[in-house]
């Protein structure tokens, strides 16, 4: 009557059995393998079945086997044919594990990424290409300028106003069509300097080399035209100003642009966009994780356009108040002409902008002593293994230990750390660290204990409660399991958010959905998700043993070799949860770095744009500096005071765009705290740039000879 079970009933005797299920060898006795000779497998006892499943069960069911007869009116045969069929219907084979499933469709949705960086780029790109159309219509109103008598002739002879702008139009369609060619050529070789970037210098942030650049060509397409478009509306807006001046002005080529707009209109967008910037600040803390990125961007630009209307205000109240001293006389003449001078500042404010509000989410190393503590991203553990294997016994425990083979004097290493095993459901990694879409994440079985002691800090909660991990042991709906997730990977790799459910089949075909109630706060759980140890055996029973453990000591370098060592044929690999951390902290620092750049060339807009004017100022001032250095003031005073001029650009520009930074980033940037000495460089270097940019462009100018200019004002 006893069912024939492999590695039992072909053994000569009963040490040489061989189960699929753990049995201790070591309780056999004489008594016993004389019974095996003598009756095999033979029952010494039989109870009844209810006794059996009381005294017997586990997680893993309470039956072990089943036995039927023949049905009424049918042979054993029929019987047993009519029983097979019937199991196969109601046993699909997706329940026991046998599922076929469209490799390649899977691996194609894989492969497009979990999070579009593409959006994000473009985000930040605004403020770039913001700065490229202020830039293009800068150039282009020089251009004109110098050729206001050319329109001047142009309009005494009897041409239109229309007729003048479809003349300069074409000309500009002609030179934004080459500039566009030149751009598409600039944006691919950037595009394959990023990915070079990720295969050598950002290597571990992405873990592989195999990164080609791909290019679609709807993609340049659209990337010319949205420039073109861009790039003519500046120009046509520079060109309908030109033709609003009087002839007789064009003529003198004495070309004066309005301001940027009246006094009262300027207060008015200043301090609408100022609340709209308030605005976006108060939904920040009820929106999504996503929608504050967003929030973000429209913040950012609300403040700028506000911090720049106020310095067009200042523009227009400073050029009426007289001055004394060389600063002071530097400052005001920057409001010489204020559509100029605006134009630069915003050139400045939107580069400072973009390179303060990524550099301010630069994570930095937190210290061994900040890491020590329960509430950091380590929870107070300084290891974190995983073996290859599972483990059948608690390392943690003094007979896990012995049965794991540790010797006396390696329990007396291990008597002082602390070690909680956790279970591992295999799956996908669903960090920073994994490039692709994972559709099944990697899931951990939280022991009691852990849920006990606490740690770690909580980004969002769905219930109020003092004791976050008890949340895991709360009971849901059938079907259901509370999980804990970290808030970035389940906010930009799963597309979660609180309160959200991750569907999980387990080998059964049981549907499982796992609703996220807390999100940890860049903690070393941004690979997987946390279900109870409860939970995990309930509805996961076919997956035994402990695959990953949390340590704690005060040796973390001699417990990890110890563990390593004792542990290599189950394939132990024992981490630092600081290094952990800081990988995490690379992938996100790299990415930062990527959209960095985009700042940089910001940067490098601004400072050639503030050349350029600076240049231009020298060269439509050269009568007033004549006059100056007639009247005995050095060469070398007249540049401090045009240094003033640039300087005080700068400065405010910069005091813009960091202003509007800070304000937006500084609540929502990483708890580690900004990063500040990098922020201070950065900005020190930008600043050392664009005052070198016009230092030189001032000496530049200052070389061509005052004093034909002064002879001939005077004629």
């Amino acid at each position: 009557m006893t069912p024939a079970l492999p590695g039992l009933h072909d053994a000569e005797d009963m040490h040489a059995w061989d189960p699929p299920f753990p049995v201790e060898l070591k309780r056999i006795r004489p008594a016993d393998e004389a019974y095996w000779d003598a009756y095999r497998a033979a029952p010494k006892a039989i109870v009844s079945s209810d006794t059996g499943q009381r005294l017997w069960r586990s997680r893993f069911g309470s039956l072990t086997s089943v036995r039927m007869g023949p049905m009424p009116g049918l042979d054993v045969a029929r019987s047993a044919e009519r029983f097979r069929s019937g199991l196969r219907k109601a046993l699909p084979p997706e329940s026991v594990g046998m599922v076929f499933q469209p490799v390649r469709k899977q691996g194609l949705a894989a492969s497009s990424g979990s999070t579009d960086f593409g959006g994000l780029f473009v985000g930040f790109s605004l403020f770039l290409i913001v700065s490229a159309a202020l830039l293009a219509g800068l150039l282009f109103r020089l251009g004109v300028d110098q050729r206001a008598d050319e329109v001047g002739v142009l309009m005494a002879s009897g041409f239109s106003a229309g007729a003048i702008r479809r003349r300069f139009m074409g000309e500009a369609v002609w030179l934004t069509g080459l500039g566009g060619l030149l751009g598409l050529a600039g944006g691919l070789a950037y595009g394959w300097i990023m990915l070079a970037g990720l295969r050598t210098w950002w290597g571990p942030a992405v873990g592989t080399g195999e990164l080609t650049l791909h290019v679609h060509g709807s993609s340049l397409a659209t990337g010319f035209l949205i420039s073109q478009t861009v790039v003519l509306l500046t120009i046509l807006t520079t060109v309908r100003r030109l033709g609003r001046m009087p002839v007789r002005a064009l003529l003198s080529g004495a070309v004066q642009h309005p301001a940027a707009g009246s006094g009262r209109r300027l207060k008015v967008v200043a301090i609408a966009s100022l609340g709209l910037a308030s605005a976006c600040l108060a939904v920040v803390p009820r929106a999504g994780r996503e929608a504050v990125i967003a929030l973000f961007f429209g913040c950012g630009a609300f403040l700028l356009v506000s911090g720049l209307c106020a310095l067009a205000i200042w523009f227009q109240r400073g050029r009426r108040k007289a001055v004394t001293g060389i600063w002071r006389m530097g400052v005001r003449n920057s409001a010489r002409n204020p559509g100029r001078s605006l134009l630069c500042a915003s050139l400045i404010a939107c580069a400072c902008f973009v390179v303060v509000a990524v550099g301010a989410h630069r994570r930095t190393d937190a210290g061994r002593d900040a890491l020590n503590s329960r509430t950091s991203g380590g929870g107070g553990f300084q290891l974190i293994a995983e073996t290859d294997a599972p483990l059948y016994h608690d390392p943690g425990s003094a007979d896990g230990r012995f049965e794991l083979g540790f010797s006396a004097e390696d329990a007396r290493v291990l008597d002082g750390a602390k070690i909680m095993p956790f279970r591992v459901l295999p799956g996908e990694d669903v960090s920073c660290l994994n490039l692709y879409r994972p559709r099944h994440p990697r899931v951990l079985g939280v022991p009691d204990a852990l849920i006990r002691r606490g740690g770690f800090a909580f980004d969002q909660l769905l219930y109020e409660t003092g004791a976050p991990w008890t949340l895991l042991a709360r009971p849901e709906e059938p079907g259901v399991i509370p999980a804990f997730g970290d808030a970035n990977s389940v906010t930009w790799i799963l597309h979660k958010k609180l309160g959200d459910e991750v569907t999980i089949q387990t080998q059964t075909g049981e549907t499982v959905r796992l609703r996220l109630v807390g999100l940890l706060k860049h903690s070393i759980f941004q690979s997987e998700l946390l279900v109870s140890e409860a939970n995990f055996t309930a509805h996961f029973p076919d997956r035994s043993g402990y695959g990953h453990f949390l340590v704690q000591t005060d040796r973390p370098e001699e417990t990890g070799a110890l563990l390593e060592r004792r542990l290599q044929d189950a394939g132990l690999d024992a981490t630092p949860t600081s290094a952990r951390l800081a990988h995490f902290r690379a992938v996100e620092n790299t990415y930062l770095s990527t959209f960095q750049t985009l700042g940089g060339l910001g940067v490098l807009l601004g400072t050639i744009g503030l050349g350029i004017v600076m240049v231009r100022n020298v060269i439509e001032r050269r009568t007033e500096l004549a006059a100056l250095r007639a009247l005995g003031f050095r060469r070398a005073l007249l540049t401090g005071l045009l240094c003033v001029e640039n300087g005080f650009l700068m400065v405010t520009g910069m005091a813009i765009g960091v202003g509007a930074a800070i304000v937006t980033t500084v609540p929502h940037a990483s708890g580690d705290g900004l990063p500040w000495t990098s922020l201070l460089t950065t900005l020190c270097l930008i600043f050392s740039a664009g005052l070198a940019a016009g230092t030189a462009g001032i000496l530049i100018a200052l070389r061509t000879p005052l004093l034909p200019a002064l002879k001939r004002e005077g004629a």
